[in-house]
């Protein structure tokens, strides 16, 4: 709920939130809360928390949006500068973006986004560049260290053996002395001294040496950290369905009611299809649901509204669903529930297809079918896994 000492203050101006703006307009055209309700079939305390911006009070954006579109189609006010504002007061209020709501067109633009933009790795390890720079540097510096000990160590042992070489060759300048014990040895066989000159000539092999000493070290491995995968399909636990989610009434007195259930959509039954029609009898009521192949969608009926369904295998999730009377088939369908919200499929023996819940959220706010989220979500338990590894 937004403030209204900001409004008087001056950070906001009267008319810059949604709820102002209608309530001017209301005013205006001289409506009164009770006239515009019975006009737009919206709840009074629902419009006093629209025009109060009060969207604690208020159910997700879709039905927000639904509200705001049927609140400005009476009052005649254009429908781009109320949605304006509508943006702009959820970002203030809510703290995020407006969500958009075509499930099917942005599930279509986040494939394409997956193919086209960087992963959500790539993203991460963007954002820590410099952190892995500056560490990128270690291994290089200790690698010119290791280069500075062998070079120094090079040059000593080349001047030493350079030293010893020089003694030798001083040595052998002048005329042999042979011991008197040496002599003695002169008939002894040449193969014996062969022998002692290359014991002699092996002992003394500095190239070697200074090969083996100057051979660099190995790189030290730096091991780089794994970046995290940032999760649109968090875990989420599904129920496979194994038992009745409803029970039809098909000896109900509400079956043969033309104020609950009209001559027109009982005639409109086609028995070779599901007929589902769901009234707001009670008070507004919203729901999603998925007919065949068609694509997720998401209505509010509000109180004395009603919605009629055909198709070959339908799946609903409802709320507020004990304000609602559901006809299946020109039947009544008895749906208790302690929530108020409820999940159906159409035709009862088909639950066993599916899981709970029929159509979970994932982070980029669009609805999925549960089979497609546990699907995206496997992906993403892979990925992160290989990740770890």
């Amino acid at each position: 709920m937004v403030n209204q000492e900001t409004n008087e203050s001056g950070n906001g101006s009267s008319g810059e939130y949604l709820g102002d703006f209608l309530k001017q307009k209301r005013l205006e055209k001289n409506y009164s809360l009770e006239k515009l309700s019975q006009k737009t079939k919206i709840s009074i305390n629902v419009l006093k928390s629209l025009e109060a911006n009060d969207y604690a009070h208020l159910p997700s954006a879709a039905y927000i949006k639904g509200f705001v579109a049927n609140y400005i189609k009476i009052l005649a006010i254009p429908k781009e500068e109320a949605f304006g504002k509508m943006e702009h007061t959820y970002q203030q209020v809510v703290g995020k973006p407006f969500p958009a709501l075509n499930h099917t067109k942005q599930m279509k633009e986040a494939e394409k986004k997956e193919v086209e933009t960087s992963t959500p790795h790539e993203v991460i390890e963007n954002s820590n560049s410099f952190f892995d720079s500056t560490k990128s540097m270690l291994p290089v510096a200790i690698f010119v260290a290791v280069v500075l000990v062998f070079v120094g160590g090079y040059k000593l042992i080349s001047s030493v053996v350079e030293s010893e070489v020089s003694n030798k060759k001083a040595k052998d300048l002048g005329p042999k002395i042979e011991s008197s014990s040496a002599l003695g040895k002169l008939n002894e066989p040449q193969e014996d001294k062969k022998e002692a000159v290359a014991v002699e000539e092996k002992v003394v092999n500095p190239s070697e040496v200074l090969k083996k000493e100057a051979t660099p070290a190995e790189e030290p491995k730096v091991e780089q950290p794994k970046p995290e995968i940032r999760r649109n399909f968090p875990t989420v636990s599904f129920k496979k369905i194994r038992s009745k989610l409803y029970t039809v009434n098909t000896s109900a007195p509400e079956n043969t009611d033309p104020y609950l259930l009209p001559d027109n959509i009982r005639k409109q039954m086609n028995p070779e299809l599901q007929n589902i029609y769901v009234a707001a009898i009670e008070g507004n009521t919203w729901l999603s649901y998925k007919i065949d192949n068609k694509p997720i969608e998401s209505h509010i009926i509000s109180q004395g509204g009603s919605l009629f369904l055909q198709g070959e295998v339908i799946r609903i999730f409802l709320g507020n669903v004990n304000v609602t009377k559901i006809f299946y088939n020109n039947y009544l369908v008895d749906t208790p529930s302690k929530s108020g919200v409820k999940s159906l499929v159409f035709p009862e023996e088909r639950n066993a297809d599916f899981h709970l819940p029929l159509f979970p959220k994932a982070k980029d706010d669009i609805l999925y079918t549960s089979e497609e989220y546990m699907k995206r979500m496997k992906l993403e338990e892979d990925e992160l896994e290989k990740k770890k590894n």
